[in-house]
């Protein structure tokens, strides 16, 4: 028997035997959960985002993929540009028989992480920083996952799509799905993945991402959140960019209850980042982003763009720190926070940070939370827009750009969509 998270509601995940494989991982988280409780708001990681809502519901591993689950079940979630590559994981667990791999080149490996004896070395190496609960927790019991591994100057044409489709028990129980993937990516090869996460009804998801991107590699990740309003969803990503590598990202959250991104990424001289985020939330959700950018080594680039719409009474947490390493001289780190709050009760804590080390760099950061400009307002309106009309352009505005950078044309049309109907602009259709 493996030793349980007595003080935690999440203690039943833990019973029963250890999974195979990664027996010293494993055995790391466990002792690192033991008798440890969730984390509270006396934390500083943790003081604006309150985890009540997860005392009281009864914790179980999800099940196993269905093999039956209809192709009418993910089809509103396909899109044909990556119809031959697109991996499908129900509750955690691939899923082969809705899956399809023909467009991926030759070289490109994808495989079930049960396989992954080679990625041994790699796994649970990447990235920095202290792991925190809940990625110990997907360390501890993870049972399923892949890995994806393309070689040495491959660039891979189509976008590489991962689905994840959650659904709740049924039972009064709450289902909790905790796949782990690891990318690495060979010298000078290229991609561009997409991840999704949906789902339906009350449930768990801890996902744990590493990613290794080698010297003059390219990495180009979007991540897309739109869970259940009913869910639970607490990510952690790690990535280490070699010497003159990229790694661009995009985070966009739409749904869940209660959501945490923690991406943490490492750059070695001459590398290059991306981190930007975008959070659409109203009613009683509350989104938090804790993110990390090291600048390890010299002459690194990075840009971060974050923002929040956020309506309702939901709540939204930026902590973005950037970390520019002793020596690690000409570096150009740009950060910014960027919130609208559409209404009274609306909230965004927002605590962009640099720690700079070295004395010959160019970093700034900068945040900003408001409202929508009364000008600006007044002016959509003296040109015949109504005053709902004027603030739903504004605020579609704010957040259209962060999508329209994302390449793959179905997906951006469909987010565009999405946020078009979040803000009630069905009259502004025209400009998806």
């Amino acid at each position: 028997m493996t030793p349980a998270v007595d003080a935690s509601p999440l203690s039943d995940l833990l019973a029963g035997a250890r999974p195979e494989g990664w027996e010293a991982l494993r055995a790391a988280a466990e002792a690192r959960l033991a008798g440890q409780a969730l984390p509270d708001t006396g934390m500083e990681d943790w003081k604006y985002l309150d985890l009540a809502l997860l005392h009281g519901p009864a914790f179980r591993p999800a099940a196993p993929a269905v093999p039956t689950t209809a192709s009418a079940d993910i089809q509103p979630y396909i899109h044909p540009e990556m119809m031959a590559t697109r991996q499908v994981f129900v509750n955690g667990f691939h899923a082969p028989h809705a899956s399809c791999a023909t467009g991926l080149p030759p070289g490109v490996r994808f495989f079930p992480i049960s396989a992954a004896s080679e990625a041994c070395r790699l796994l649970g190496t990447l990235g920095e920083g202290a792991p925190d609960f809940f990625e110990d927790l997907n360390t501890a019991r993870f049972t399923e996952g892949a890995v994806l591994l393309v070689p040495q100057n491959v660039r891979v044409e189509v976008p590489l799509h991962l689905l994840f489709l959650s659904r709740s028990a049924g039972d009064g129980t709450v289902p909790t799905m905790l796949p782990r993937l690891l990318v690495a990516l060979d010298r000078g090869a290229e991609l561009e993945l997409v991840e999704e996460h949906h789902g339906e009804g009350t449930y768990l998801s801890c996902p744990v991402v590493e990613i290794r991107v080698a010297e003059g590699a390219i990495l180009r990740h979007e991540r897309i959140q739109r869970e259940s309003t009913e869910a639970f969803h607490f990510s952690a990503l790690k990535a280490e960019v070699a010497r003159g590598g990229q790694y661009h990202s995009r985070t966009l959250s739409f749904g869940g209850r209660l959501s945490r991104q923690r991406p943490r990424i490492r750059l070695a001289e001459g590398a290059e980042a991306t981190l930007d985020g975008l959070a659409l939330l109203g009613g009683n959700q509350v989104a938090d982003t804790h993110s990390f950018l090291h600048h390890a080594e010299p002459h690194g680039t990075s840009r971060q763009l974050h923002k929040c719409v956020v309506d309702g009474q939901a709540r939204a947490i930026f902590n973005g720190q950037v970390r520019v390493a002793p020596g690690a001289q000409v570096t150009d780190a740009q950060q910014q926070s960027r919130n609208l709050l559409l209404s009274e009760k609306a909230r965004v804590d927002t605590k962009p940070q640099l720690e700079i080390y070295a004395d010959d760099v160019k970093c700034s950061h900068g945040a900003a939370v408001g409202q929508l400009d009364p000008d600006e307002l007044f002016y959509l309106q003296s040109r015949g827009l109504d005053p709902e009309d004027a603030r739903n352009l504004l605020t579609y505005g704010f957040a259209a750009d962060l999508l329209a950078r994302i390449p793959v044309a179905s997906l951006r049309r469909s987010l565009r969509h999405l946020v078009l109907a979040r803000t009630q602009a069905a009259s502004l259709g025209d400009l998806a």
